[in-house]
């Protein structure tokens, strides 16, 4: 990849006017998110599928929008401060490589793109244990194609972006519309990002107080 490469559009969201209620050192309820209850699950980046229980109650009634032969398939739920740290680290290392005249400011804003800085006091919807990295796949647990990997780091990211398939465009189109139908929101610069009630969710959707917070458990 060359200097003259095409860098993906940066949204810069400004957290600085939404307070938080969620009151520190709060003990969630916090579920396992569950096969049984129709999920397929995918352990390629994580084993720890825990969810705050309001979420996933937003999950379940989810599915009832899926046309037929379509299922959920979870990649990530909740995700502890070290694990945040990593993904930094490695967000860094790889968009470095991709875009090596990128510096400063404007390399961080697109690392920030892809993944929350943990070291800002208020991290990622995954810290909060109320964000999930999502994709659609059928009834054998087959993904179906979504233009790009999840957690992929590329243009084809975007939620709309108008490089894919027009299978790709239509799947994505059913995720956002079965989960937004509960009052999730997707994170636009990554098809696979959905919350409910952090920081990120709150700026999106106009509300001045996001539910909440980072936890650590």
């Amino acid at each position: 990849m060359t200097n003259t490469a095409v860098v993906p559009e940066v949204e810069l969201i400004d957290f600085s006017k939404i307070d938080l209620l969620e009151a520190t050192g709060a003990k969630p309820e916090v579920v396992k998110i569950s096969e049984d209850d129709g999920f397929f699950l995918n352990d390629r980046f994580s084993n720890d599928f825990r969810i705050r229980k309001s979420v996933y109650d937003m999950m379940k009634a989810a599915q009832k929008h899926l046309p037929e032969g379509f299922h959920f398939m979870i990649y990530e739920a909740y995700r502890p401060l070290a694990r945040q740290v990593e993904l930094w680290g490695m967000a860094e290392a790889y968009i470095k490589e991709k875009y090596p005249a990128l510096t400063g400011q404007k390399l961080h804003d697109l690392m920030e793109t892809f993944v929350a800085d943990p070291y800002n006091g208020i991290g990622s919807g995954h810290q909060a244990c109320c964000a999930i990295d999502i994709s659609l796949c059928d009834a054998d647990g087959k993904e179906y194609d979504m233009g790009s990997g999840c957690q992929e780091i590329c243009e084809e990211a975007n939620t709309l972006s108008p490089n894919i398939s027009d299978a790709a465009k239509r799947h994505r189109q059913i995720l956002v519309g079965a989960l937004e139908k509960e009052g999730f929101i997707n994170y636009g610069s990554e098809w696979w990002h959905y919350s409910y009630g952090d920081h990120q969710w709150a700026y999106l959707v106009g509300e001045t107080e996001a539910l909440f917070g980072p936890i650590d458990i």
